[in-house]
């Protein structure tokens, strides 16, 4: 198993780095490379193609575990590579060497975000406030009783009204005889023979022709041609938000037209961006397992390593990269 590295936000230009699954001493040597043109940090914003080594003195071992903070001379060069960056730490100590992605977790700065300045916990004490009950004074109101109006002794007669009667004569409507017409049998007959002829004129002259289908967009767009501008092509083609399918399909066919640079970039670009199927499908072009090395990329097990591990950030259970980082480490 690789080991898991992270560096946790702390004051700017500094960072608390954490070494887990680490079986070696506190004393150790560290390389960092960036997946950009596997360079290797040297001091201040240069970086090598070949690994340079830095001891770290200051570690704490807590039992697999080392723990730790890491200065400006580092974090700043970390930093300013931009939050598309991402590196790989190699660590080595008395014959022991391992790796591990690095993960960076909470907001971590450069040291020109807020100098040297510390920035302690905000700690507020909360006060509970007694609120005193509110007594509402209800103020008596007299009950007035209603009057009782007694009945009357004699009821009042009702004088019945007559219903007025009024004769009216309903005349009877009679509708005015309809002329019979004649059924247009023979107009029915010749209109059902012209539309036969109709259809049968159509289906010998248009018989098996049919509009072209319409590419859809993202095929139009995504369709890699010879001689395109490869970073417009990715970016246009990245904005139609094709799924992981497609865009495996889409370095396929770069791949076919020799459109390395197209290839390379669309699978850094979503597995950087935690795509773990592309990620791990970027490893197995470097790996001899899965690929003869022919074409756009070359056989290379550091860098199937890197993208496995990658790749293992976002998919952590992921059995077949777990199994492929320990054929590639023997």
């Amino acid at each position: 198993m690789p080991i898991i590295v992270e560096l946790k936000e702390n004051r700017p230009g500094y960072a608390d780095i954490e070494i887990k699954r680490w079986k070696g001493d506190a004393e150790i040597e560290i390389a960092i490379q960036r997946n950009q043109d596997q360079h290797y940090f040297a001091q201040g914003m240069q970086w090598n193609p070949e690994p340079v080594w830095h001891r770290l003195t200051n570690l704490v071992n807590t039992g697999e575990t080392l723990k730790g903070t890491l200065e400006p001379w580092i974090i700043d060069a970390l930093v300013q590579q931009g939050v598309n960056a991402q590196y790989l730490l190699f660590a080595k100590s008395y014959g022991l060497t391992d790796r591990g992605v690095i993960r960076f977790v909470g907001n971590i700065l450069a040291s020109s975000a807020g100098g040297d300045s510390f920035r302690g916990e905000d700690i507020r004490d909360i006060v509970t406030q007694e609120v005193e009950p509110v007594v509402t004074k209800v103020e008596e109101t007299e009950i007035v009783q209603p009057e009782v109006i007694e009945p009357l002794s004699e009821p009042i007669a009702e004088t019945p009204i007559a219903p007025s009667v009024v004769d009216t004569v309903v005349e009877p409507i009679i509708a005015p005889p309809v002329p019979k017409k004649k059924s247009p049998l023979i107009w029915i007959l010749l209109l059902l023979l012209l539309i036969c002829v109709g259809a049968a004129v159509w289906w010998f002259l248009f018989k098996g022709k049919s509009e072209p289908e319409q590419p859809s967009t993202n095929q139009s767009v995504c369709e890699v041609k010879a001689g395109e501008d490869e970073l417009a092509f990715i970016q246009a083609c990245l904005k139609t938000n094709p799924d992981t399918k497609q865009l495996l399909q889409v370095i396929e066919n770069a791949k076919k037209m020799n459109a390395c640079g197209v290839a390379q970039r669309l699978y850094a670009n979503k597995a950087q961006s935690g795509n773990a199927e592309i990620a791990f499908a970027y490893a197995k072009e470097y790996d001899s397992a899965f690929s003869k090395g022919e074409g756009c990329f070359k056989l290379d097990k550091e860098t199937a390593l890197y993208w496995y591990e990658t790749g293992l950030v976002a998919d952590p259970n992921n059995t077949e990269a777990k199994k492929r980082i320990e054929e590639l480490k023997k």
